[in-house]
């Protein structure tokens, strides 16, 4: 097992768990014990875990998916603000892939241009799209409730033979090391396909979510175009970004 894979491992441990031991995570990994530690020390100095006598428990991170409505409540005006942005980056007669969230639903308002072909998962979005009469693709699948988003192998199928002008994405997580991650391993998989199928990629999120890390890791930050309202303690020559207030790096 890669160290990267360890790693996936006992952020997913730990936020099931809460705190997980030494002995755990031997037994789990197939490793040694000083490897586990040696892997805990680095994480822990990379502020991914905080290191404890015996095992680590998780730091900066959700342990639980909030549901949409608390979503939407979090940071609304930075929201519609980022959805405008977002929403600038449509042109005419493009197919686009909108991912299910809070933030991505805002940008619905804003689009503009004009034969545009909307894709997405997201279940509250149907109802702002068949308002504006903007044409709509909705994924098949199975309903993943807290998110009210459409997953599972349905929906991976169909994103497989599709391919997107550009794609719009929600996450939970952005972190120097492991990237762009979700808390929800059934959206990690329709997230990674909507990135990896568009020619340009936008991550549109504000800016709690920098320094977070969610239990599943689905794209490296330099396949995509962060779009927020701000960027606070975290490196930016290792992102692509569009501030609300005009600061760009792309």
């Amino acid at each position: 097992m890669s160290k990267q894979a360890r790693w996936n491992k006992i952020i997913h441990l730990c936020q099931t768990q809460e705190e997980v031991s030494v002995d755990e995570l031997v037994k789990t990994l197939g490793v040694s014990p000083a490897t586990v530690r040696r892997d805990l020390q680095e994480m822990d100095d990379l502020n991914m875990i905080v290191r404890r006598r015996g095992g680590a428990r998780l730091v900066n991170t959700q342990l639980v998916e909030p549901n949409m409505k608390i979503k939407s409540a979090s940071f609304h005006a930075e929201k519609q603000q980022i959805g405008y942005i977002a929403a600038q980056q449509v042109e005419d007669n493009q197919m686009i892939y909108v991912d299910s969230g809070s933030t991505t639903f805002e940008m619905l308002q804003y689009i503009q241009a004009k034969n545009v072909t909307v894709v997405t998962p997201g279940i509250p979005h149907l109802q702002v799209l068949g308002q504006r009469r903007i044409s709509t693709i909705v994924l098949g699948g199975r309903l993943h409730w807290s998110s009210e988003s459409i997953v599972g192998m349905r929906a991976i199928k169909m994103l497989k033979e599709m391919y997107f002008d550009v794609s719009f994405l929600g996450i939970d997580g952005i972190h120097e090391r492991l990237g762009f991650s979700t808390v929800n391993e059934a959206e990690a998989s329709t997230k990674s396909l909507g990135i990896r199928h568009a020619r340009k990629a936008f991550i549109l999120t504000d800016h709690s979510k920098f320094n977070l890390i969610g239990a599943v890791p689905f794209a490296n930050l330099d396949e995509a175009t962060i779009i927020t309202d701000s960027v606070d303690n975290f490196d930016k020559s290792l992102i692509k970004y569009i501030t609300t207030s005009g600061e760009t790096n792309v």
